[in-house]
């Protein structure tokens, strides 16, 4: 997989959970849930915990071994009280990712689970509990999961519940994972239509893993390390932006919290996050080693960093999305192609690495998704220093004009240091980008700005011509 194919997925999957529900507009809870953590030093290496202990009674916790030698697996038990109770995960049908089906069995009928996420539901007790999963790492924030050393966790019949045995491998080398989100209340409204097709969409199955410090994803053939089962570290969590973005759920409400947290903590110092694998692309072209900075993945990190301190009010997250953009400011007046027009403008260079390397060419969709950012920022706290750099950026785009417009009429992807333009665009990533700045110019300036509605025609023309179908509401 090459990261291009790999972020149209991604944002093919984050639609399809996102916009199949209105916007959330309920308010979250109250306080702040009290966060432990302990590492314990064991004979055969050291097993991390983490709880988040909500106000609302919720619970959620992770628990990571590091083996540096074999032992017998660590077994624990998780009880469910109730009479009785199912399991509903995603079934994917002849293993084909195209064709996701809920598939629910009721725990009396069964001795192990599925390895699968999914959802416990008793009449007293409400789970939702990841995939165990053994991996090895590889260096540079990759993963090559193990999944023929996972054990399954075994379903026994108690009085006045089940109790599930859970079995983690303790082998050299590897390290075992699972966490769970537990309630007295349902986590999600099934009884509500829409929802069983929305959950099929988020996938922490296949393509991406929630892991004890933070949200991987399948790794692309380009990065260095890969493997067939490697996932990253991505700096942009697309499960949390669906949770984030659409809430209307107790689940939604809890784990967007304990999300953003792994995302905080993973954050530099500088204020940006970094991509930890090396992109075998940007080294031979630009000779960016690993540890960049990726424009478009650290804006949409920071773009629901600003949405969770909307939403949560919680100083941390506010603070986080402050370190970025006074990052992204210096990083934009260092890293920047000064476009001649009525107004000067800058294209702000897509990557970067703190080492220094090649200045890199700037992708619309980047330049795009900086500058919605921009304005989202401004609107929000109304610091002009934020919109004085979005006009500047948004004039680099304008100054160019129809040369954005490649022959056929799509527009080109990117330009290049030399000046020139090229590659082939997503088919309709930057143009739901460019709907997005209209949006937003809209919003701040009170009207259209003509070019981007020159863009967007453009852009709409040849979708229409070649069949794309923007999967987004317009």
């Amino acid at each position: 997989m090459t990261r291009s194919r790999m972020l149209f997925a991604i944002v093919l999957a984050t639609f399809l959970f996102t916009f199949l529900l209105p916007p959330d507009v309920s308010t979250p809870q109250t306080g702040t849930p009290a966060v432990t953590e302990a590492n314990l030093v064991r004979t055969w290496g050291t097993m991390r915990e983490k709880t988040y202990d909500f106000p609302n009674g919720d619970r959620y916790w992770a628990k990571r071994l590091e083996a540096g030698a074999n032992d017998q697996p660590y077994t624990f038990s998780l009880f469910l009280p109730g009479r009785t109770g199912t399991f509903r995960y995603v079934r994917y049908v002849d293993d084909d990712p195209q064709k996701p089906v809920w598939n629910v069995i009721n725990l009396e009928e069964t001795a192990q689970l599925p390895n699968a996420p999914g959802f416990l539901e008793t009449t007293d007790r409400h789970v939702w509990i990841g995939a165990p999963i053994v991996y090895k790492p590889l260096g540079r924030g990759t993963i090559e999961a193990k999944q023929e050393h996972v054990l399954p966790i075994a379903v026994h019949k108690q009085w006045g519940g089940f109790a599930l045995e859970i079995r983690m491998p303790v082998q050299a080398g590897l390290v075992s994972e699972v966490w769970a989100l537990e309630s007295s209340h349902p986590l999600v409204p099934w009884d509500r239509e829409q929802f069983a097709s929305v959950w099929l969409a988020l996938d922490l199955q296949r393509k991406a893993k929630w892991l004890y410090d933070g949200y991987y994803y399948q790794s692309p053939s380009t990065y260095v390390p890969t493997s067939p089962a490697a996932y990253w570290r991505i700096p942009e969590n697309y499960v949390l932006r669906s949770l984030l973005f659409t809430g209307q759920s107790r689940v939604a409400e809890d784990m967007a919290y304990v999300m953003l947290d792994a995302s905080v903590q993973n954050q530099e110092a500088e204020g940006y996050w970094k991509t930890l694998p090396r992109s075998e692309w940007l080294w031979q072209d630009y000779g960016i080693p690993d540890g960049y900075y990726d424009t478009r993945f650290n804006t949409g990190a920071a773009e629901l960093m600003l949405k969770g301190c909307q939403q949560y009010r919680e100083e941390r997250f506010c603070q986080s999305v402050k370190k970025y953009a006074a990052f992204f400011r210096d990083y934009a007046a260092r890293h920047h192609f000064v476009v001649d027009g009525v107004n000067v403008g800058w294209l702000v260079a897509d990557y970067a690495h703190p080492g220094g390397n090649k200045k890199t060419h700037v992708s619309l969709n980047h330049q795009l998704a900086e500058i919605n950012f921009l304005l989202n920022l401004y609107l929000q706290e109304g610091n002009p220093t934020d919109r004085e750099l979005a006009e500047i950026m948004l004039n680099g785009v304008v100054n160019l004009g129809a040369k954005w417009v490649a022959p056929n009429g799509d527009l080109h992807y990117a330009r290049f240091p030399d000046g020139s333009f090229g590659r082939t665009d997503y088919p309709y990533l930057t143009y739901n980008d460019l709907r997005e700045t209209q949006r937003l110019y809209r919003a701040v300036y009170g009207r259209d700005e003509p070019v981007l509605d020159q863009l967007i025609r453009s852009k709409r023309a040849w979708m229409n011509a070649n069949g794309v179908v923007n999967p987004f509401p317009e």
